[in-house]
């Protein structure tokens, strides 16, 4: 026998993190506080962004419904001043219907010469001096008692 064949088998040789056979070894434990700590700050910040998210839907939600209120006050607004501008064109067709009205009616009176003309006639005739019918057989009567008197 050789010495070296009494002499026990030397242990396994060890590799970390792997388990030998004989020996039982304790995993290590990986510093779950590190991880732990990352995990939270990323929580929070998961946690502000669906509060912004939030907000933002919110916001975009408000706006919307404003912009549709808005809408419907812009529509109603329109269509009110569509009226008005409907009416005052029918304003305005009458109003030219009577001015053409009333320039073929001055078209049909007298002009200024015309006036003076007749005017003159008038002044010539002076029918201030006419006597009616009654007031000629009044005069006879006068004359004829006169004369009969």
């Amino acid at each position: 026998m050789d010495a070296q064949s009494s002499l026990p088998p030397p242990p396994p040789k060890r590799h970390e993190g792997i388990l030998k056979f004989g020996h039982q070894q304790q995993p290590e434990m990986p510093d779950v506080s590190g991880m732990t700590t990352d995990i939270n700050t990323l929580s929070r910040r998961l946690r502000l962004l669906e509060e912004g998210f939030t907000n933002l839907r919110r916001f975009f939600q408000v706006t919307e419904e404003n912009i549709i209120a808005k809408n419907r006050h812009y529509s109603a607004e329109i269509k009110t001043i569509a009226s008005d501008i409907s009416e005052i064109r029918k304003e305005m067709q009458e109003l030219r219907d009577k001015m053409l009205l009333i320039i073929r009616e001055l078209q049909t009176t007298a002009r200024k010469d015309e006036v003076k003309v007749l005017e003159k006639y008038i002044n010539l005739w002076n029918p201030i001096r006419f006597v009616t019918q009654n007031e000629v057989e009044q005069i006879i009567n006068e004359v004829l008692e006169r004369k009969g008197q």
